[in-house]
């Protein structure tokens, strides 16, 4: 299998010196990566700057992106028909700045902020969803999204991450976060969920469950 995977934070700035960031080891990517790799696939890599976890030395050097607008690029300039398989585990913004207002109400520059001002007024928007856009660029290809959660129960967080499954038109969705509790639960669009205990342990059942 030719495999996308898609792993580590995403930073969204707000001026050119802070950004708020997802925070992303990178850890269940890279680990997933030199499984699939040892396992005989050829895995091309995109990792986000600032991730922290150490790079497998059977892997090749990745592809790396700072913001969203970085990997929204990749996407847009890379024949992703190529791909059979992409997973995204990637932490990737919600929200991205509109604008940011000083205490006169003003909007402050977006060079940088002063550093003296009693208060700053952040408002963010939605960002772009990358599932979507990933699935109009490569209609053929198994897509695995992942889904994060915290302020649910894991009866809510469950049908959350069958809903991106059918919102998105991915073939699984990879459950975790808080309202999940420790380890994964993969979650077929078709099929029985499959609980896995760490990151290697998802990576053999992604093996598994896309040989089918």
């Amino acid at each position: 299998m030719n495999v996308l995977l898609i792993a580590g934070p995403t930073h969204v700035p707000l001026d050119e010196a802070r950004s708020i960031i997802n925070r992303s080891t990178g850890k269940t990517g890279l680990v997933i990566a030199e499984l699939f790799h040892k396992a005989g696939h050829s895995v091309c890599l995109w990792l986000g700057e600032g991730t922290t976890h150490p790079l497998p030395p059977s892997l090749n050097r990745p592809t790396q992106f700072h913001t969203l607008t970085d990997l929204e690029g990749l996407i847009l300039k890379t024949d992703l028909t190529a791909f059979d398989v992409i997973l995204l585990p990637a932490a990737l913004p919600d929200y991205e700045l509109h604008q940011a207002l000083g205490p006169d109400n003003h909007p402050l520059p977006t060079k940088k902020w002063p550093g003296s001002l009693p208060k700053i007024l952040i408002e963010l928007r939605p960002s772009s969803r990358v599932l979507p856009n990933l699935r109009s660029k490569a209609p053929n290809a198994k897509i695995i999204g992942w889904k994060w959660e915290a302020g649910a129960n894991p009866e809510e967080a469950i049908r959350s991450a069958q809903q991106q499954c059918l919102s998105c038109k991915t073939s699984a969705s990879v459950l975790n976060g808080p309202a999940y509790g420790t380890g994964y639960l993969l979650i077929p669009a078709k099929g029985e969920n499959v609980p896995c205990a760490d990151a290697r342990a998802l990576g053999e059942a992604l093996l598994q469950f896309l040989k089918g």
